[in-house]
């Protein structure tokens, strides 16, 4: 009994060890609530956000650092952006209302205190790091590890408007200016052939606008995006095989189809009741076109 206790403290002290030292890397609130972080944004812009629900991020440059200060949501924020999503937008007053309760989340968010602080470590790309991108393509730079965020174009000394791709690497925003015309631009758009624009001069922009989200990490790193519909891709795919069967003359027993799905799937009752329903009052044929695929 007593080696199990010693054990037990042993294990509660590595667990207390590690949530302090986490709790250290996050750093302590540079605000004190998501409002001062507001109030304190740089070069006149507000660059914040976060997942509804969960937190909400403002990012600040200080002393020539980026910092991130995160709030999470309390239940009286919750219950606020409930009453937007529950407003009538068939009632005669409902933008009136909208207007009312979204301001109403907007002055709470400012109230919420800040739980931590965090400074990115991550280095932007060196001026020889950037220059070993000129001659190359936006597809090549894609290749490489930027992603494209937005582009168009900027006055030039001249006339002619400069093409400036806003491209992010990591935690940071370069603009690219390409070695092309406003008609060369326009064309390659049009034929989404853009890719093959080379890049003339890269410059770094700033920290990314997305840096609110957590999944981009202050190191640099960048966690893949949740994909929303991977659980439902599998149901689907099933699904899509049952069609095929069908479309090919298959005989098929659309209760045992059913009766399968709904074991495999109990999450999606409703949807195999609805193709069921399909199948049984239009036909085979009639099912194939619901879904949009014409018996040949």
């Amino acid at each position: 009994m007593k080696k199990r206790m010693a054990l037990l403290l042993a294990a509660l002290m590595l667990l207390t060890s590690l949530c302090a030292l986490a709790e250290e890397e996050k750093g302590a609130p540079i605000y004190a609530t998501v409002g001062e972080a507001i109030d304190d944004s740089f070069e006149g812009r507000v660059i914040s956000g976060g997942i509804p629900g969960e937190y909400y991020a403002v990012l600040n440059l200080k002393d020539g650092k980026y910092y991130r200060s995160v709030a999470y949501y309390d239940e009286t924020l919750t219950q606020l952006e409930a009453a937007v999503d529950g407003l009538d937008y068939e009632a005669d007053d409902f933008f009136e209302k909208h207007e009312a309760a979204m301001q109403a989340v907007d002055d709470y968010i400012k109230t919420l205190p800040i739980a931590y602080s965090e400074v990115f470590t991550a280095e932007p790309l060196t001026d020889e790091e950037m220059a070993a991108f000129l001659g190359k393509t936006i597809a090549e730079l894609n290749e490489a590890g930027f992603e494209t965020g937005s582009h168009g174009t900027e006055p030039g000394d001249g006339d002619e408007p400069i093409i400036v791709y806003t491209m992010r690497y990591g935690v940071y925003d370069y603009n690219c200016l390409v070695d092309a015309d406003f008609d060369t631009y326009m064309e390659a758009t049009e034929n989404d052939t853009d890719g093959e624009l080379v890049v003339s001069g890269i410059a770094l922009a700033g920290i990314t606008e997305w840096a609110f989200d957590l999944r981009y990490h202050t190191d640099g790193t960048v966690e893949a995006p949740v994909d929303p519909f991977a659980e439902f891709s599998p149901f689907m795919e099933d699904v899509g095989a049952f069609v095929e069967k069908v479309q090919a003359g298959e005989e098929v027993n659309i209760d045992d189809f059913a009766t399968e799905m709904k074991e495999k799937y109990p999450d999606y009752e409703g949807l195999v009741d609805m193709y069921v329903t399909l199948y049984k009052t239009l036909g085979a044929e009639g099912f194939l076109t619901m879904m949009q695929q014409p018996a040949e």
